[in-house]
């Protein structure tokens, strides 16, 4: 089954949580992708969920949540049916600097990944560019990945960061296909485009090959999340997005 999402995330410069939701539904989305409660307790945040007709893909949680506050989450994805708990971003301070640093990251993250299973939550990892600099040469990413199962620890593809950290989607996406569990799908504005919006576009409207990177992520996996960094015009950004997503994954 085919689940076409958005990161929340994407609206944090538009009004409050309420006004966020309500937007996205507005612009035809029925599920969400939420940064774990956004400040709310669990049980707040599954009701607004519920009040705006909404449903949750999965969520974004910080290293410091995934370890030190498993039960809040596990309550979360209990009262919202959220499947999937997605580790976001490694802070500058976090990342390591050796291989044998991510290979030391990647089994850090696989004991998160095994303590979320035995709640029935699956676990993964979600890209920027840093993660395609080289270490003893290979990629961070490949240090990660090759260092644990990949039932302990999934990936949910930023195509977006993978594409400007000058990599290949569909390379990578068929060297990790037994990882995906989710697609962030964000596109790149074409050169000297979107420079007030961190030079980000509408899916659809950049520079990566939805075409033919569609086809094999579809494969792979069936959640697709819509990200814009810094839109200006979000509810055209969503509906566009949305539009492009249908067209590839649900014609």
């Amino acid at each position: 089954m085919i689940r076409l999402s958005a990161q929340i995330y994407s609206l944090r410069n538009h009004g409050d949580l309420n006004a966020q939701m309500a937007l996205l539904r507005d612009c035809g989305f029925e599920w969400v992708e939420s940064v774990a409660a956004h400040g709310l307790a669990p049980q707040a945040f599954a009701d607004a969920l519920a009040a705006h007709g909404l449903k949750l893909s999965s969520m974004h949680a910080s290293l410091a949540q995934v370890e030190g506050q498993r039960e809040m989450l596990v309550e979360l994805c209990r009262l919202t049916g959220c499947p999937l708990v997605v580790m976001p971003y490694l802070p500058y301070g976090e990342r390591p600097r050796s291989a044998a640093g991510w290979q030391a990251m990647g089994l850090r993250l696989a004991g998160v990944g095994r303590a979320l299973a035995e709640d029935g939550i699956r676990f993964g990892y979600h890209n920027h560019d840093f993660e395609f600099l080289n270490y003893d040469g290979r990629p961070a990413l490949q240090w990660l990945f090759d260092a644990t199962a990949p039932a302990d620890l999934g990936w949910q593809a930023d195509m977006g960061w993978v594409y400007r950290a000058g990599a290949s989607g569909t390379f990578w996406a068929e060297r990790y296909a037994d990882r995906l569990v989710a697609v962030h799908t964000k596109d790149i504005a074409h050169e000297g485009q979107a420079r007030d919006e961190d030079g980000w576009a509408a899916v659809g409207q950049g520079v990566l090959p939805w075409g033919p990177l569609f086809a094999v992520l579809r494969r792979h996996t069936g959640l697709f999340v819509f990200e814009h960094d810094n839109p200006k015009d979000p509810a055209t950004k969503l509906v566009d997005g949305l539009a492009c997503m249908k067209q590839h994954l649900l014609a």
